[in-house]
């Protein structure tokens, strides 16, 4: 299957220029209940300095967030996820799974079936800081993940981080939510159902 290419990857200077980045919405939905839920969700994604960095926004009043270890299971609370396989020639992918308390569940591998928690393979880790406001719109919630390229590195075992081509999917969940739901930025269009699709990434080129 050939991934689509939605959107270049941009550089930035620093985290300032990288706030005043447009942000882009999730529109798929998946596996819905009756009635459905969909709140307004959107990402951006961006190399800042030499981190790759991901920003996702909610707009919920009261997102449920019962947990707050690392590696929770994290997707059972209001969960926003930044799935990305950074690298060009590797198949491997890192999930960051995060709820409004900043807490996540954090794997890595090649699919749904061999994932391992990144806590067992490094010290090191994604950087992860929540939010919350509220504008025009509504209250929202949202989540900063920063993969520093030492941490890549680490993972990876190698220097060659070039973030020429990263293929990535931005998501919303919740599976004890009072409505479960499943939104995506590039639609999970393949068997079994689950946001473990790396075939369904899209594509950021340099």
């Amino acid at each position: 299957m050939e991934l689509k290419v939605y959107n270049k990857l941009c550089f930035y200077e620093d985290f300032q220029e990288f706030e005043k980045e447009c942000f882009h919405r999730l529109t798929n939905y998946h596996w819905e209940s009756d009635p459905p839920y969909r709140p307004n969700t959107y990402f951006k994604m961006g190399i800042v300095g030499e981190d790759l960095v991901a920003m996702l926004k909610c707009y919920e009043e009261s997102p449920r967030a019962a947990f707050t270890g690392r590696d929770d299971p994290i997707y059972r609370d209001s969960c926003l996820e930044f799935f990305v396989a950074p690298l060009e020639n590797r198949d491997e992918y890192v999930n960051v799974e995060m709820n409004a308390n900043g807490a996540f569940l954090c794997e890595f591998g090649k699919g749904k079936l061999d994932r391992v928690l990144v806590s067992s393979l490094t010290a090191s880790s994604p950087i992860v800081d929540s939010f919350k406001g509220k504008d025009m719109n509504g209250a929202y919630w949202g989540v900063t993940a920063k993969l520093t390229k030492s941490f890549l590195r680490e993972l990876y075992k190698t220097d060659e981080i070039n973030f020429t081509t990263v293929k990535a999917n931005f998501y919303k969940c919740g599976d004890d939510c009072e409505i479960p739901h499943y939104l995506a930025f590039s639609p999970v269009t393949t068997l079994p159902p689950g946001f473990h699709n790396p075939e369904c990434f899209a594509v950021f080129k340099k």
